[in-house]
């Protein structure tokens, strides 16, 4: 389990700092990034929307508190990747790798979410039984 923990730390990192990164990217070369919104043909508001949205996503994800809004977190940053290298690939504009390294990280970083809160649901049924549903003789 400790392996699970380090391995989910360690790409959860690298993917806030992958966000950070793009987020900060948008700000400072905002004019490279509208004419690359532009070439992909998205409306150029969109740079706002994804940047707020990645921020308030990492930090749901970073927070990890309610599990059905942190998965729905995932599927938007999942679409997201998935949407951009389909948009780059198919105006030719570059192969979208940034966004595929990207979309691995973050399945890397579910699959030990994942598995760190069914060892956590697991240690809290030991640690805590239920003796309502037993049978007395």
């Amino acid at each position: 389990m400790k392996s699970n923990k380090i391995i989910y730390s360690i790409t959860l990192s690298i993917f806030a700092v992958a966000v950070i990164g793009a987020v900060l990217n948008s700000i400072i070369n905002y004019d490279s990034v509208v004419a690359t919104f532009q070439t992909l043909g998205y409306p150029t508001y969109l740079i706002h929307l994804l940047g707020v949205a990645q921020i308030i996503g990492l930090a749901l994800i970073v927070l990890n508190k309610d599990n059905l809004l942190v998965e729905w977190v995932y599927a938007g940053f999942f679409m997201n990747f998935i949407l951009g290298c389909i948009a780059h690939l198919a105006t030719n504009s570059g192969n979208g790798a940034s966004a595929v390294v990207c979309l691995v990280i973050l399945l890397v970083t579910y699959v030990q979410a994942k598995k760190a809160r069914a060892f956590k649901k697991e240690n809290e049924a030991v640690e805590t039984p239920n003796y309502a549903n037993s049978v007395h003789a």
